[in-house]
């Protein structure tokens, strides 16, 4: 019979006890965390109408909205387009309203669609807020993965660094269409030297939404790779294009990543969104494109279930862990939450983390502290 975990009444409920005194906890890094002011209101990075553009983009497959006018919930892809070009994606006023929602008007009625959880009342998620809802969960620190959608935030973010020091790990960003220029390059070190930022997130979806064709392993590319190299900070790939034919342009962008990755084995990766997109995981799993690219010894991937498999404490997420664990080894993976989007649908914040830290009884102690923290902290040199 299992030892039952020691509990602590807190005052507002029971909870696990904290390690024993004079032992130290090991540190908690949620490998994708967000801040940002409030959504559509950055005027820094893209141009602020793409931006929405971009975020409507991001909705295509999206399945339940309400129309406002009854409240009638619908469960019609009402934002489906089949097309690769942003330029035939209809026209629909696409906005922000609050509460966690965006609204948009199609053929004269107005729907909702609940893209953030409804405590997002201003549509916001300031340093403070986030750094609350770590300490509750308790989480150390957060990286800050840095999609166009949210503009630039490098000087927020930056800003929130030196506000609360050891809370946020900042990553850089460019303009990946024109990743070949060296003003990007000289971007990216600005995010670097200028507000601290600790590594680049680099994504395909401006390639597909701009019509670009672009491999990763483009030989144009290679001036911002040797910056990287330069920086000696980590890449988190985003490597879903999110376009109609979106498994088989996953594959291709695996294979690029594989060749890139053979060809610079000094720099320090991780795939993100717990590597297979959620909308195509069911139908690829993980195929053997994958798990090639994944034993590259720079390679390391984040794990982020919840969103593929419904019910907590998600055992078949848990079956997929174990076999990353098998595979790969505990010393490639790092837990990710990508709140407070995560919060909307798939579980709330301690959920998102207890899913490792309580069950996953396949896992050591070790191994726990290593995908919810340690590998985190190596590949940014927290302790160096």
């Amino acid at each position: 019979m299992a030892e039952r975990p020691k509990m602590v009444f807190t005052g507002g409920g029971w909870t696990r006890s904290e390690e024993p005194a004079g032992k130290r906890r090991a540190r908690v890094i949620d490998a994708h965390y967000h801040i940002f002011p409030r959504l559509g209101s950055q005027k820094e990075g893209l141009d602020p109408a793409m931006r929405l553009r971009f975020w409507q983009f991001h909705l295509r497959d999206w399945l339940v909205f309400w129309r406002k006018r009854d409240g009638a919930r619908i469960e019609q892809r009402l934002l489906e387009f089949h097309s690769n070009n942003i330029q035939d994606m209809p026209e629909v006023n696409f906005r922000f309203g609050n509460y966690g929602q965006a609204e948009f008007t199609l053929d004269g009625v107005d729907y909702v669609v609940q893209l953030y959880p409804p405590s997002l009342v201003n549509m916001e998620a300031p340093p403070e807020r986030m750094i609350a809802e770590m300490n509750l969960a308790g989480v150390d620190a957060g990286v800050i993965q840095a999609d166009h959608v949210y503009g630039d935030l490098g000087e927020y973010v930056g800003n929130a660094r030196k506000r609360y020091p050891g809370r946020f790990i900042g990553l850089g960003q460019v303009w990946e269409p024109e990743a070949d220029r060296p003003e990007q390059w000289l971007r990216l070190e600005r995010a670097v030297r200028e507000h601290g930022h600790q590594g680049l997130y680099f994504s395909v979806e401006p390639f597909s939404v701009m019509q670009v064709d672009r491999s990763l392993d483009d030989p144009r590319f290679e001036g911002l790779w040797a910056k990287v190299l330069e920086l000696q900070i980590p890449i988190f790939w985003f490597i879903d294009d999110r376009t109609a034919d979106r498994a088989p342009r996953f594959l291709r962008r695996l294979g690029e990543l594989d060749r890139w990755a053979a060809r610079h084995p000094g720099i320090t990766s991780v795939i993100t969104h717990g590597l297979v997109p959620a909308a195509i995981i069911h139908d690829l799993g993980f195929p053997g494109q994958l798990m090639t690219v994944m034993q590259r010894p720079n390679m390391h991937a984040e794990i982020l279930f919840p969103a593929k498999w419904p019910e907590f404490p998600y055992p078949e997420g848990q079956e997929q862990l174990r076999f990353l664990r098998d595979e790969l080894g505990a010393g490639k993976l790092l837990w990710g939450s990508d709140s407070p989007y995560g919060m909307t649908n798939w579980c709330t914040y301690r959920q998102s983390l207890d899913f490792i830290r309580v069950h996953c009884d396949f896992l050591s102690q070790e191994e726990k502290d290593l995908i919810l923290g340690g590998n985190a902290e190596r590949l940014f040199r927290l302790d160096s």
